[in-house]
């Protein structure tokens, strides 16, 4: 069973998303089967594992966000009420190590939060709304049991917003980033 692992702090700048990238491809060099999560909407997760250096490595990273190997448009059938289950995503490889892939982020994923919002707080009560909380989940259980998986790590954005709630309550452990304190 795949073991999830949400990192995160409220505020920008912590290296949360650089521990994600380093912690993933150590587990990966250790024989573990890992993806990492991009649910930041700035997406530079996105970016690390791709390599975006160049024009060109920029407009390959612009294609992922027209085709469903992305996060918005892996979800994109509940939040959207399209008349389709949600299915695992097709994670994309990480050049250089074996066993780590990445489930890109899309600057659009911040669009589902006030509609996650609402749903986490309506969904006793309207019938279309409760699928949603529980659809994040559902798309990266099915990733990972498509990629056989052994972890999932999550780069989460610094907010506290509905969409970190979620990604927080699915995760098995949770990291909580935080800038050392220096004294002179």
């Amino acid at each position: 069973m795949v073991q999830k692992i949400a990192l995160f702090n409220h505020k920008g700048g912590v290296s949360k998303t650089t521990t994600t990238f380093n912690l993933g491809w150590m587990l990966a060099s250790k024989g573990q089967r890992v993806i990492l999560v991009d649910s930041d909407p700035q997406c530079n997760l996105t970016g690390m594992a791709l390599g975006e250096e160049t024009e060109d490595d920029e407009a390959r990273i612009q294609e992922i966000y027209n085709t469903t190997s992305n996060i918005k448009t892996g979800l994109a059938p509940a939040f959207e009420s399209q008349p389709r289950a949600i299915e695992a995503v097709d994670c994309i490889p990480v050049q250089g190590r074996d066993d780590l892939f990445l489930l890109p982020g899309h600057v659009g994923f911040a669009e589902y939060e006030v509609t996650l919002g609402i749903a986490q707080e309506l969904s006793g009560s309207i019938q279309a709304l409760k699928n949603l909380p529980g659809s994040i989940n559902d798309l990266l259980e099915k990733t990972a049991t498509k990629f056989d998986a052994d972890y999932i790590l999550i780069d989460m954005s610094p907010s506290l917003g509905s969409i970190n709630q979620n990604l927080l309550m699915i995760s098995d452990f949770f990291w909580y980033l935080q800038l050392p304190i220096f004294s002179l």
